[in-house]
């Protein structure tokens, strides 16, 4: 029982008494991670980085590990209140759809740096690090959004809407090609986020969704 709960307790988010500066910790030492890679990555690069002493980082923090779940449920965190919530409270399915991928696509350019990524989006995929327990609840949280989109895609296929495809496949697929955006989209390029969102929407919607005179097998 003790276990129990001391695992618990270590799972349980700090308590906050400046939640933009730990955001601003978070996407620090999300870049970081991704130019230099996790394990090379030290508590005091990530203090320098952003100005204060290795005692302030380990007064939100309670260690390397503990940084990576806390940086990977800020990620999810923003990606629930951003995208999750508002979908789940759409009924129709193309709309909600439309709305998963142009909603997941402007959180993803909106936190682009200049230099050309998302480091938080990347740093989600950093999962080999967690301890045991912190992979549990996060992988936990990407099968409840990975179960939205299917579920989407399932109602679709109910209406007659949804192209000859695999329901299972489509939704990871689609979610690959929204979450490599983090890799390649460049702020300083010729598409505005608004632009690229627009562009991924209708790319994703029209190998998805059946045109209407499209006719079903």
């Amino acid at each position: 029982m003790s276990n129990e709960r001391s695992a618990k307790k270590r799972v349980r988010p700090p308590i906050l008494d400046d939640p933009g500066r730990l955001g601003e910790i978070y996407r620090v030492a999300a870049q970081i991670i991704c130019e230099k890679g996790y394990d090379a990555t030290s508590m005091n690069d990530i203090a320098e980085a952003v100005g204060i002493t290795k005692a302030g980082i380990y007064h939100h923090i309670n260690g390397k590990q503990d940084l990576l779940f806390q940086i990977i449920t800020y990620g999810m965190d923003e990606l629930d209140e951003k995208v999750i919530t508002p979908a789940r409270a759409i009924p129709d399915p193309e709309t909600r759809l439309r709305s998963i991928i142009s909603s997941h696509v402007r959180l993803i350019t909106s936190r682009s740096t200049p230099q050309g990524n998302n480091p938080v989006t990347i740093v989600v995929d950093e999962v080999a690090g967690l301890t045991p327990t912190h992979r549990r609840i996060i992988d936990q949280r990407k099968r409840a959004y990975v179960d939205l989109v299917r579920e989407t895609l399932k109602l679709l296929k109910n209406e007659g809407k949804l192209q000859d495809i695999d329901e299972t496949a489509a939704a990871f697929s689609l979610l690959g090609m929204i979450l490599w955006l983090s890799r390649w989209y460049n702020p300083k390029g010729h598409l505005s986020s608004e632009g690229v969102a627009e562009e991924i929407t209708k790319l994703a919607l029209n190998g998805l969704v059946r045109s209407p005179t499209t006719p079903q097998r």
